[in-house]
């Protein structure tokens, strides 16, 4: 676990060093999922076209020379039939645990609304890259199930006329 204290280059040292983790594990990912995505084999291109992602965004993740945005992920995982929680843990993104936590106890959180900061800090994430990368994905996700509720309530309200 880094401190909040690390100098700028450390920062940037360990950040580069996910970009890489992130890239080899999506590479893998893609390439399992039937995707070439060697140099000029076409399938980055294809990979760009299926997620809506530029060729260079792509090719810049799977290079390992820049993070994917949250709602860049989740757009991976959807297109690479991957499980969310797994590619963020496979990835290096985020800690393998059990379950969230109140800081500093052992034990569990009962069922209690957190927002999505209290809910990063639950599960232990420091790391301040992650925890924003989180956060982002975390208020991402409520948005759509608001707008996923809503689309609902109209459709049962158109039918019952």
């Amino acid at each position: 676990m880094r401190s909040m204290e690390d100098s700028p280059h450390e920062r940037r040292t360990a950040r580069q060093a996910q970009a890489r983790r992130v890239g080899a594990y999506l590479t893998a990912a893609a390439t399992a999922a039937g995707y070439d995505v060697r140099r000029r084999a076409g399938g980055r291109a294809q990979l760009a076209a299926a997620t809506g992602l530029s060729l260079t965004t792509i090719s810049r993740t799977l290079d390992g020379k820049t993070l994917p945005l949250p709602s860049q992920l989740t757009t991976w995982a959807t297109v690479l039939n991957l499980d969310h929680r797994s590619m963020w843990v496979e990835s290096g993104l985020m800690p393998e645990q059990r379950g969230p936590h109140l800081a500093g106890e052992g034990r569990p959180i009962a069922s209690v609304a957190l927002s999505p900061e209290e809910a990063v800090t639950a599960w232990g994430i420091t790391d301040p890259i992650i925890r924003r990368t989180l956060t982002g994905s975390i208020v991402h996700a409520i948005e759509l199930q608001e707008e996923i509720d809503r689309a609902a309530e109209n459709q049962d309200a158109v039918a019952r006329g």
